[in-house]
């Protein structure tokens, strides 16, 4: 896929979905389009409670957040959306079954829709101080033959041996144990497409973060799809790399578009404007002073 079909996506997402999208979602999106172009890693968080996963979302920076739950905005109309809705409802069901563990959904390429396989790894995990539970995940795009996508589960997952017809993973998730080799499929997976699993891109994250942030702006605004596509290529944030087509928000497009970890006050890691180190802060706690240095950070 080339820059200018690219842009005819984002041109297509703009009118098709992102005027209707809450500011702080539409810039996780934007990041997402960024990393997915310029082949980078997804990573995201969800929370959970009873009602199930969820996440945060601010209509504009000075509104008060409010939940969005996932199952309330997963496209199951049509093939493929639907077999990813069962994926997803198999994660809900098992995540409150289990107090720690992994779990791996493969997604391979659908015509019109996805170019790309992605494996999507998820991880119980605990937030610092209040120890709240969360699913955090991580999305590897990259560029492989379904024969060698299946070579791959099928090496790594033998259960799966059966699995012939690459749909056939659409709806699985793999449940897998402590002694899973995680470092060893990740290296089969470089070993196919040496462009795979880069962790960092050209922007530093308060840069990119205020880009995504103007071209939301535009898009609030009004401007033209034309121009939104443009101005976000200009400021370097589409790649030439293929880019899912937005069809309804099926589980994989919502993945590919949820990267932040948040709470109802924003991102629970930020960077110190002074000394620029991270600070890590708990679920539903502010914190008034750079962990490293002292400086006042609230704002």
């Amino acid at each position: 896929m080339s820059y200018a079909e690219n842009l005819r996506t984002v041109e297509e997402f703009t009118e098709k979905g992102w005027r209707e999208t809450p500011h702080s979602r539409r810039v996780e999106e934007i990041i997402s389009v960024y990393n997915e172009t310029s082949r980078l890693t997804d990573r995201y968080t969800y929370f959970y409670d009873q009602k199930g996963f969820y996440m945060w979302a601010k209509d504009k920076a000075d509104d008060a957040p409010k939940k969005i739950y996932v199952k309330d905005i997963i496209d199951r109309r049509s093939y493929p959306s639907s077999a990813e809705g069962e994926v997803f409802d198999k994660l809900e069901d098992w995540f409150p079954k289990n107090t720690e563990g992994q779990a791996i959904w493969a997604s391979l390429p659908y015509p019109g829709r996805d170019p790309d396989p992605k494996v999507i790894f998820h991880q119980i995990a605990y937030t610092a101080g209040d120890m709240q539970k969360v699913l955090k995940n991580s999305a590897v795009g990259f560029k492989a033959t379904n024969e060698a996508v299946l070579d791959i589960l099928h090496e790594f997952f033998p259960e799966t041996i059966d699995f012939t017809n690459p749909e056939a993973f659409r709806p699985h998730l793999i449940a897998v144990d402590g002694n899973f080799d995680l470092s060893g499929l990740l290296t089969r997976i470089k070993e196919i497409d040496p462009e795979a699993l880069v962790a960092n891109g050209k922007f530093e994250e308060k840069q990119l973060n205020e880009r995504a942030a103007y071209i939301s702006n535009l898009i609030g605004s009004g401007a033209a799809a034309r121009f939104v596509a443009v101005e976000a290529r200009r400021l370097g944030l589409v790649g030439q790399h293929p880019i899912s087509c937005l069809k309804g928000l099926s589980f994989s497009e919502l993945i590919a578009g949820s990267q932040s970890i948040q709470d109802q006050y924003g991102s629970l890691e930020f960077k110190c404007p002074t000394c620029s180190a991270t600070n890590r802060r708990q679920s539903g706690v502010l914190i008034s002073n750079c962990q490293h240095c002292g400086a006042n950070v609230r704002c």
